[in-house]
C-alpha cells in the first residue's frame, strides 16, 4: 500500500504546475503533458450524468481533432493551480464553472456507483454519484 502511495505522488509531482496555451478559440494545450483540452460553452453550459458525460466525450470533434476522452483523474487534476482559489484554473480557461467536473475514475470499480470529481472552486476532489449531474470538460493527448 504504501508503495501504491509514493507512486500516486509522484504521478502527481509530474502531472502538477501545468503549462497552459491557447491553441485556437476551443482547444488549450498544455505543454508540459501534451494534453489538448477542450474549452467551449459547453463547458460550463450543461451538467450531465456520468455516462452522459463520457459519450459527449466520446462524441466531441474539436478543429478536426476527434478521440476525446472524459479526463481521468490525475489528467484533470492536473489543470488545476494549487496557488488559486475560485477558480482553481489558469486564466487561459474562458469557460468554466467554479464547481464540480467529470473525471473517469469510478470508485470502487464502478461498483459503488460513484466517480471522482474535481472541483475548480477549491481544487478539492470527491467521488459523487454517477447519477448526478456535473460539468464536463474533455481531453485528448497528443502522444498517439
Amino acid at each position: 500500500m504504501r508503495i501504491l502511495k509514493i507512486l500516486f505522488f509522484i504521478g502527481l509531482i509530474s502531472y502538477l504546475n501545468a503549462e497552459i496555451t491557447k491553441q485556437s478559440e476551443s482547444i488549450l494545450i498544455d505543454t508540459k503533458t501534451n494534453l489538448l483540452w477542450q474549452d467551449t460553452k459547453d463547458s460550463n453550459n450543461e451538467k450531465k450524468n456520468f455516462a452522459e458525460a463520457q459519450k459527449y466525450c466520446e462524441n466531441l470533434e474539436l478543429d478536426g481533432y476527434k478521440n476525446w476522452k472524459l479526463p481521468d483523474f490525475l489528467e484533470l487534476f492536473s489543470i488545476v493551480d494549487t496557488k488559486l482559489y475560485n477558480p482553481t484554473l489558469s486564466k487561459e480557461f474562458k469557460f468554466f464553472v467554479s464547481d464540480n467536473y467529470w473525471t473517469s475514475k469510478t470508485f470502487g470499480h464502478g461498483v459503488s456507483g460513484e466517480a471522482f470529481v474535481v472541483n475548480f472552486l477549491s481544487g478539492a476532489f470527491n467521488r459523487e454519484l454517477m447519477e448526478d449531474k456535473f460539468y464536463t470538460r474533455c481531453v485528448k493527448s497528443l502522444k498517439n
